[in-house]
């Protein structure tokens, strides 16, 4: 099958990842892949290093009406004859709409967030990535389109084949983008609580973003510089996952939340704040689950965490068989794949193109 995905956010998080493992995935696979990514992507040199991936690297300069992207990526498409064409994210599904070609190939979106259906209008079909996301409001302003049953993010890690037994649950580990949405501030804070009853601790927190200088202040304020350490954007958050006695989901607001699952495939007891992604794969059998934005239910959560490692050990032993049986990529790539067989069928039924 000759598939085109569509990414044109440079940056590095939840949805870029999934964009390059799905590129990655469908290309081991044996399928022709075309990803058409933004200039200075932040997983330009991953996909071109990969086999059966042609990458197609447009500018977009101005913005979401940008007439030359548009056509750039309508080149590509044309000079690739793709069988299907998937978007991600709503300036991809937008300019992508823009330049499709009626009864030429089936365009899909797949969604990341809860989304604005003004942008998603010439889709074939929309995927939503959770029941929530399916049931938003937002798509009530999307006519027409065809919604396909929810496949959830996937993530490409091999999991471990067990969970260690833990000896001690002191050092933990965190990792996002420095924004206020992820409660990096609020983890801050209820480790300083922590500290004046828990002095054998340290957190690693990994990433970058706006926020990184006041969070740095933040810890100094709090007493904490001996204790946090700022690793910066890395490329190897599986490693310290698997390091880690523990995995810290601090956020406010997080759709789905791929880092949990990488977090289940490495056997890596969870906390995790009750945010509407995070409440769809996790539950009080797998994760130490606490309320969003509060420095006290947080502050519970590790003080919980800490004092039972071996219920750590059992949350996240049954994480880890969620995580083989519902995201890892052989559970979930073969859906999308049929997904893509039956949109492709009824789209040449439709159109006359079937053979």
């Amino acid at each position: 099958m000759k598939i085109a995905q569509v990414m044109l956010d440079p940056n590095y998080g939840g949805a870029q990842r999934y964009f390059a493992d799905l590129c990655l995935e469908l290309a081991c696979r044996g399928h022709s892949v075309l990803s058409i990514i933004r200039n200075n992507s932040a997983v330009e040199s991953e996909l071109s290093s990969m086999g059966n991936i042609e990458v197609a690297v447009i500018n977009n300069r101005f913005g979401w009406y940008d007439p030359f992207a548009a056509n750039q990526i309508q080149s590509a498409l044309n000079r690739f004859q793709p069988n299907i064409v998937e978007t991600h994210l709503a300036r991809a599904a937008f300019l992508t709409g823009k330049i499709k070609p009626a009864g030429k190939w089936p365009l899909i979106a797949k969604t990341h967030n809860n989304i604005n259906g003004k942008y998603y209008r010439k889709m074939d079909v929309i995927v939503p990535f959770t029941a929530q996301a399916a049931k938003s409001e937002y798509h009530r302003n999307i006519p027409q389109q065809e919604f396909a049953t929810v496949i959830p993010n996937f993530s490409r890690l091999k999991p471990v084949s067990e969970v260690a037994n833990p000896t001690r649950m002191n050092k933990v580990f965190a990792a996002g983008r420095f924004v206020k949405k992820k409660g990096f501030s609020i983890l801050l804070e209820a480790l300083a609580e922590l500290k004046s009853t828990e002095t054998n601790f340290s957190l690693q927190i990994a990433g970058d973003g706006p926020e990184f200088h006041s969070l740095k202040a933040l810890s100094t304020e709090l007493g904490l510089n001996e204790n946090v350490q700022f690793l910066g954007h890395r490329n190897d958050i599986p490693d310290l996952m698997k390091n880690a006695d523990l995995f810290v989901l601090p956020s406010l607001r997080e759709p789905f939340g791929i880092i949990v699952l990488e977090a289940m495939a490495m056997g890596t007891p969870i906390i995790s704040t009750r945010c509407e992604g995070p409440l769809e794969i996790l539950d009080d059998q797998s994760a130490i689950l606490v309320d969003k934005g509060e420095k006290s239910a947080l502050f519970h959560g590790l003080r919980k965490a800490l004092q039972d490692p071996e219920g750590c050990r059992i949350r996240a032993q049954n994480a880890l068989t969620v995580y083989k049986s519902c995201y890892a990529a052989d559970a979930v790539v073969p859906k999308i794949l049929t997904l893509y067989d039956d949109v492709i069928q009824k789209f040449e039924c439709k159109n006359g193109t079937r053979h």
